[in-house]
């Protein structure tokens, strides 16, 4: 058996290979030569397929019962800041990469190539800017990014440049097929608030689904019924953490401008009052940062977890109530942008994905989030271009670089 299953000239490196050409500084030195042993590895793409092929042997393993995940940066000394390196670089190979990727499944691997072949230098602790990386996403899973961009998927077997390869473009594609343009337009940062609390659900393995409401009315609450609710002041934390956030960068950001402005005339007491009030800023972030996470593990418990479109929190242990009828949605892949039309609910999944298509459909002025067991994410919503429930799949490959699990 060929342990490289992927090619020097396959699309996964290629791939990784012109995020590199588009913008990594540092990457070639005079007359084209690279600058240091990452760019080296970057520029070879034999090398580059024997990485990704060694990531993929790993990513089938497990060790103490435990799937093996984990992100592989490739980035040499020379252009990082925080890392703690080894006395001994590791080799690249299978059981090394079990072994730290069990270790570190949070911190990334530094990796360059050597003059002994591929090596995993240190343990990363800050990356530099504009870093490629590969991540073992999953049994089989592998992902391709730099910065916030996906760049390539292997997903089973099946290897896949995505479509809509960030958040943004992710976002601009389900608001197109579901023409719902004017929704995106009013709830810009929305749809990656949201993000946030279904990354957590992801995260914790239980999976759950985040049901969102509208906050103009309330007809959706006779089809609700909450183990837990929340009193008006519970249920606006989450919502006056944000806005007191944006409130305070945004002072911040004009003291800030006004004292580059005026920056001769700028002493001791006003560079202190600077200091003080990023401060606060930063725990303004994060606090808000933590009310998320603690949103979505109120998916543990099993029911829905409901907010308002403006980050109102209601309740959670929500049970859903719908009818026993049939009937079919559209399907989008958001890899790679097939639809798929009268697909009937079975097909969806278990029963978590059935109730939620039955209560969108019921109820079209809600939308739903829906993590599995398995990591995978869907959205759930009426698509006013079809006239139909549709149904975003696969949206889990636009936020594995935000996923703690």
């Amino acid at each position: 058996m060929d342990s490289c299953i992927f090619r020097p000239d396959s699309s996964f490196v290629a791939a990784m290979q012109a995020a590199c050409v588009v913008g990594v500084a540092g990457v070639a030195g005079p007359g084209g030569a690279p600058r240091d042993r990452a760019a080296a590895l970057l520029a070879d793409a034999a090398q580059l397929s024997q990485l990704c092929s060694t990531c993929f042997w790993a990513s089938l393993e497990s060790e103490e019962g435990r799937v093996v995940r984990g992100t592989l940066s490739l980035c040499s000394p020379g252009s990082v800041n925080v890392a703690r390196a080894f006395t001994n670089p590791a080799p690249v190979t299978v059981p090394e990469l079990v072994a730290l990727l069990t270790a570190s499944p949070r911190t990334p691997l530094a990796v360059h190539g050597g003059p002994q072949g591929l090596e995993i230098w240190g343990l990363l602790d800050a990356e530099p800017e504009g870093v490629v990386r590969l991540r073992i996403a999953g049994s089989g899973l592998l992902l391709a990014s730099r910065e916030q961009r996906v760049l390539a998927i292997l997903n089973r077997g099946n290897m896949c440049i995505p479509v809509a390869a960030d958040q943004e473009l992710l976002s601009q594609l389900v608001a197109r097929s579901l023409g719902k343009e004017r929704f995106l337009e009013q709830h810009g940062n929305a749809p990656a608030r949201f993000v946030r609390v279904v990354t957590t659900m992801i995260g914790h393995g239980h999976g759950g689904m985040l049901l969102l409401v509208p906050p103009e009315n309330d007809s959706w609450r006779a089809s609700v019924s909450f183990r837990f609710c929340f009193d008006e002041a519970g249920g606006r934390l989450l919502q006056d953490s944000v806005r007191n956030f944006e409130i305070g960068l945004g002072e911040a950001m004009r003291e800030y401008e006004d004292l580059v402005a005026g920056a001769g005339h700028a002493d001791s007491a006003t560079l202190t009052d600077l200091r003080q009030r990023y401060d606060a800023v930063d725990s303004l972030r994060s606090l808000s940062d933590a009310l998320f996470r603690r949103v979505g593990d109120l998916g543990l418990i099993d029911g829905a977890v409901v907010m308002d479109m403006d980050l109102r929190l209601h309740g959670f242990g929500a049970k859903l109530l719908f009818g026993p009828e049939e009937f079919t949605v559209t399907t989008l892949n958001a890899v790679t942008g097939c639809v798929r039309e009268q697909v009937p609910l079975a097909g969806l999944g278990g029963m978590r994905h059935q109730s939620a298509a039955r209560f969108v459909a019921a109820n079209p002025e809600t939308d739903a989030f829906v993590v599995s067991q398995d990591g995978r994410l869907s959205m759930f919503s009426w698509s006013d271009r079809t006239g139909t429930l549709a149904v975003i799949q696969n949206l889990e490959h636009f936020i594995w670089e935000n996923w703690a699990g």
